[in-house]
């Protein structure tokens, strides 16, 4: 009995030793309440940037009104952090575990036998929970915001009421003609790099929702304000006491003004802001099906699937940098070096990032290289640093 009340003792020192919950609680909630004040300041910076560049560009309208720029900036807002994000995560994890140090705290800590991967745990439990709660929740919250914000941004700030979409039918475009009349077209694919549509049916509404004519062409490209249909019927509708007449007309060539452009279009395509995570694989496959590259998006979600692996480096990153002895650490050399640290690695993944969207580099291998090394940087540090 007695001998195997000792090996039970025992085991739980061990447990103890290699994982204490009232350590693994303190260090949670002291780089918690690090990242929160770092996230809160950062959100706030941005928060009043966006509302000076909103205020600048509906200062001209009479519609300007500070109710109005601060919803639209609030919408706009969760896009802004996410990019901010793993930079919260750096200062935030520096501005711990230099706070300890300066403390002596982990001196003690260390003095009491327990490593630096002990204490570090916490940390690093909470970076892959921030993670996980961006991808799986911030992201779809933050794409339904920035719809939201583009309705307003098109209504206050007078941009151009057309719409541009893609679903495996094809593409559809919705633009606004000089008339009033509204105009949808449908192309079932796009050939690339000459951006030729094919083939084409256009479908054309009063300002009552009537449809009065539509277009069927074989082919249709976008040039200098312009649609160019070629091969194309046209067949105006008239509405009247008598049954429906159609007028028929072949044209080789038809013209028809339009506000959208190409950059439009590639830029809607271009930005994966308005796809949630959840959806980005299904919707490249789409654009795959019907022609358009769908090369940024994969990118985006390959970035969202190596943020966690990011976040650990970070904090692996930040902790080999804060962990030197209080006498050999100086407040400007620390401030340096995080920033310096901080632009590597984003410079690299940004690097990388233009290698894979440009087919020199597979995209997978672009969106985790960056969070691979900064890893293998950090545990070669700490590797290096840890004495215990």
């Amino acid at each position: 009995v007695v001998a195997k009340i000792t090996i039970r003792n025992a085991k739980n020192s061990v447990m103890n030793i290699l994982f204490s919950p009232i350590l693994f609680l303190y260090m949670a909630r002291r780089f918690l309440g690090s990242f929160l004040i770092v996230f809160g300041t950062i959100s706030a910076i941005a928060l009043i940037l966006e509302i000076v560049e909103l205020m600048r560009r509906l200062a001209k309208y009479n519609n300007f009104t500070l109710v109005r720029v601060t919803s639209m900036s609030l919408l706009k807002l969760p896009e802004v952090i996410l990019e901010l994000m793993p930079f919260a995560i750096l200062i935030a994890a520096v501005l711990t575990f230099w706070r300890l140090t300066r403390t002596s705290e982990l001196v003690v800590i260390r003095a009491a036998g327990i490593s630096a991967w002990q204490f570090l745990f916490a940390p690093l439990v909470l970076g892959l929970m921030i993670a996980l709660l961006k991808i799986a929740l911030i992201n779809p919250l933050s794409v339904a915001l920035i719809s939201r914000f583009e309705q307003m941004e098109a209504k206050y700030l007078s941009v151009s009421d057309s719409t541009v979409n893609i679903a495996r039918t094809g593409l559809w475009l919705r633009q606004k003609m000089s008339n009033g009349q509204i105009a949808i077209i449908h192309a079932q694919g796009v050939k690339m790099p000459e951006w030729s549509f094919h083939p084409v049916t256009a479908f054309f509404f009063d300002t009552q929702n009537q449809l009065t004519y539509r277009i069927d062409a074989e082919q249709a490209t976008i040039d200098e304000g312009e649609w160019i249909f070629t091969k194309a019927w046209s067949n105006k509708i008239t509405h009247d006491l008598s049954p429906d007449v159609k007028t028929n007309r072949y044209y080789n060539i038809l013209r028809l003004p339009t506000p959208i452009s190409l950059q439009d279009i590639q830029s809607r395509f271009a930005s994966p802001r308005t796809i949630p995570f959840w959806s980005l694989p299904d919707y490249a496959h789409i654009m795959e099906e019907t022609g358009f590259e769908s090369h940024m998006l994969w990118a985006h979600f390959y970035n969202l699937l190596a943020e966690p692996i990011l976040n650990v480096a970070l904090i692996l990153l930040a902790a080999s940098l804060s962990l030197r002895a209080p006498r050999l650490q100086r407040g400007w050399w620390l401030v340096g070096m995080t920033i310096g640290a901080g632009f590597i690695v984003f410079f690299l993944g940004d690097f990388l990032q233009a290698l894979g969207i440009s087919e020199r580099l597979p995209l997978s291998v672009a969106a985790f290289a960056p969070a691979t090394i900064s890893l293998l940087m950090g545990l070669t540090a700490l590797l290096y640093l840890e004495d215990g």
